[in-house]
């Protein structure tokens, strides 16, 4: 029935206009920005804190909106879609693919597959909006290891400070978007589709929320007490994920409180409430992330390979033609003093890593990955990097794809390596579990 009603408004959205939107307005977004970078914590470098950065980081708040002119059309084209994502469509993948590349190949072959949404599930329909935020957050990240390298060798920081500030400041205009509810679903300016509710389908709630109603009703005194406590980010792509979702979550109630006039005027209680709790998540978010940054800025960088595993025997080892070839890689990198890097698994009990004494796995007979139909039709060549424990018994366990590559291959990459057997493990001459990454590559056919 979901699919279904997804349909129906698929069928329903060319007919629907398509208004330029800016979420939250130049006031929202310089809101956002200048309340979370106001709220950084001692912990990050004191120029990020100083007033000239703070003023900085809030001009910029806005600077992604400024891109968006018809004075430069080839800029506004190709950047428009990061600002939202319609998670209705984007949720037919499954597991979004963590890269953009990635997720594009996806789109475009669930098209292929079904032929009745292929023309809602282009990219540019559907939006970009947690992959340039991924993308700008890694900027960030990046340029804070730059910047804690050369304080490090007392050499001027300048030129990097100065990067930093403005990736802070472009990171908190999609952050800020991630807040709005609009941003996040089909039902982004005006409802389409079945409406039990009787929802406005008019092409007016998105400007009146997000812009009129925050410049008429909205100050910075009230978004700043609902900002919420510090928290740590673990794995950046996943807790946003989860922001974006948690904020789709309030789609009905912008629709519910437009229909109650709550956005007219300065609104009721309970609109400005909203707006500025909506507002509030989008700076607490921005400031998270911006911290977390920082603290796996200090983080070693991983190496490209830990070291290559070729196969033992000839027998079914060499991949044929055009089909793949592999090597493994440690899936995290060797303790280099001491006894063995170990952890503990409730299947396996101690899982160990290569180094301090435990041998490499040997890969003894490789199954060659086979291209699924649309990967051989469209010559698709990458690789595929899967995570697995090879256990005692020299088969691989708890198969996972870590680094996707669409196209049906991710599927055939696991179905191969399932197949795969080793000569396990050792540490002291005795068999251990050990979990490593395995490289499938799938050169063009």
């Amino acid at each position: 029935m979901k699919f279904l009603r997804l349909l129906a408004i698929l069928l329903f959205l060319p007919l629907a206009a398509v208004p330029l939107s800016f979420a939250w307005g130049s006031k929202g977004h310089t809101m956002i920005n200048h309340l979370a970078v106001e709220a950084l914590p001692d912990s990050v470098p004191a120029f990020l804190r100083s007033p000239a950065a703070i003023d900085e980081i809030t001009y910029l708040g806005p600077e992604p909106d400024r891109w968006r002119s018809p004075a430069e059309p080839e800029l506004d084209a190709a950047q428009a879609p990061d600002h939202f994502i319609d998670l209705e469509l984007a949720d037919l993948l499954g597991t979004l693919p963590r890269e953009r590349y990635q997720y594009i190949a996806a789109l475009y072959a669930y098209g292929l597959t079904h032929p009745k949404l292929a023309s809602e599930m282009q990219p540019d329909r559907i939006g970009f909006q947690p992959y340039i935020t991924e993308e700008v957050w890694e900027r960030l990240k990046s340029a804070m290891r730059d910047y804690r390298q050369l304080s490090a060798a007392r050499q001027d920081t300048r030129p990097v400070e100065a990067a930093i500030i403005f990736y802070a400041g472009w990171l908190g205009h999609y952050v800020g978007d991630g807040s709005q509810p609009l941003h996040t679903t089909i039902e982004y300016n005006g409802w389409v589709g079945p409406n039990p509710n009787g929802y406005t389908t008019d092409h007016q709630i998105h400007w009146q929320f997000e812009t009129r109603f925050v410049n008429d009703a909205i100050n910075i005194s009230d978004v700043q007490p609902l900002m919420t406590p510090l928290q740590p980010i673990g794995d950046e792509w996943t807790d946003y994920l989860a922001y974006l979702r948690h904020t789709n979550s309030y789609v009905d109630e912008v629709y519910q409180l437009y229909k109650e006039h709550g956005f007219d005027g300065t609104g009721t209680p309970e609109s400005r409430h909203f707006t500025a709790e909506r507002l509030a998540a989008g700076a607490s978010m921005l400031r998270d992330l911006i911290v977390a940054a920082w603290v796996k800025s200090a983080e070693p960088v991983p190496e490209w390979h830990h070291e290559e595993v070729k196969p033992a025997a000839t027998s079914g080892s060499e991949p044929a033609a055009g089909a793949g070839s592999l090597h493994t890689t440690a899936s995290e990198t060797p303790a280099s003093t001491g006894g063995p890097k170990t952890k503990s698994d409730p299947e396996f009990g101690t899982i160990y890593v290569p180094g301090n004494g435990v041998t490499d796995p040997k890969l003894i007979f490789a199954a060659d990955p086979e291209y699924s139909d649309i990967a051989r039709r469209r010559n698709v060549s990458g690789i595929v990097v899967i995570s697995a424990i090879v256990g005692t018994d020299g088969h691989a366990h708890e198969v996972q794809v870590v680094q996707s590559l669409g196209w049906g291959l991710d599927e055939t990459a696991v179905k191969a390596v399932r197949q795969y057997r080793f000569r396990p493990a050792t540490y002291h001459g005795k068999p251990v579990a050990i979990k490593i990454k395995i490289e499938v590559n799938f050169g063009s056919y």
